[in-house]
């Protein structure tokens, strides 16, 4: 997945790529293949050189150029490392630009693993046949997050106390871009924390129900709404 360019000829595949060209997909030397690059599209290529430690590939031409996804910004607290995975999973799956782990009061998981999530991107980039993969940021803290965040760009803000107003309520009155969703940890976000967004213009307080959702069920659910809503979804 690393960036490609047409102009460049010939790409030489990571330790992981061989594994999988080579143990999985049985391919042999000469073979034609597909490569994806997550930006530029999908590259039609010939393996020129091929053994279990080095392949190289001809990039031939440019079969599908990438399908930019809506410009969302998701934001989420590291959980549990499967409940991660399957929340950095699924925004590939639903069509995110871009995801910021962070760090709030109530954060229990103060570490993030961006190289394993990168592949857990890739894994589903290659399962649901996206062209585009998003863009992975480091992780930061909440706080300078939001000190540093483009008022232009409205923040929907899930509410686990359910405190805000419904979600298609608030998007009726609000235009669809640019936007960005945050979820928190498991135990919510402090007093603090939720005094701060109260007070910052571009944060829109939202509620997904009257009932209280994990986290990486919240973020699915609010993904998905806005996707029906304003996303790539209804537009295409």
């Amino acid at each position: 997945m690393a960036k490609l360019y047409e102009s460049k000829g010939y790409y030489d595949l990571t330790k992981d790529q061989i594994h999988y060209l080579v143990d999985v997909k049985r391919s042999k030397e000469s073979d034609q293949i597909n490569l994806i690059d997550g930006r530029s599209g999908e590259f039609r290529c010939k393996i020129m050189q091929f053994s279990k430690k080095t392949v190289r590939l001809k990039i031939n031409h440019l079969i599908t150029e990438a399908t930019v996804p809506s410009d969302l910004i998701v934001l989420f607290s590291p959980i549990k490392k499967s409940r991660t995975d399957f929340i950095i999973e699924k925004c590939v799956e639903l069509g995110v630009k871009t995801i910021i782990p962070i760090i709030s009061d109530y954060t229990d998981i103060h570490n993030f693993n961006k190289k394993r999530s990168k592949k857990v991107m890739i894994s589903s980039v290659q399962q649901c046949g996206s062209t585009w993969m998003p863009n992975l940021l480091d992780l930061n803290k909440l706080e300078n997050v939001l000190k540093d965040w483009d008022p232009e760009r409205v923040l929907f803000f899930c509410d686990e106390k359910l405190k805000g107003d419904p979600i298609l309520k608030v998007f009726n009155n609000l235009d669809p871009y640019p936007a960005a969703i945050l979820v928190g940890p498991e135990g919510g976000f402090s007093k603090k924390e939720s005094e701060l967004m109260d007070n910052l213009s571009f944060v829109k307080k939202v509620s997904l129900g009257k009932q209280i959702l994990r986290a990486e069920t919240a973020m699915v659910a609010a993904v998905s709404i806005w996707q029906s809503y304003f996303g790539k979804w209804i537009n295409d």
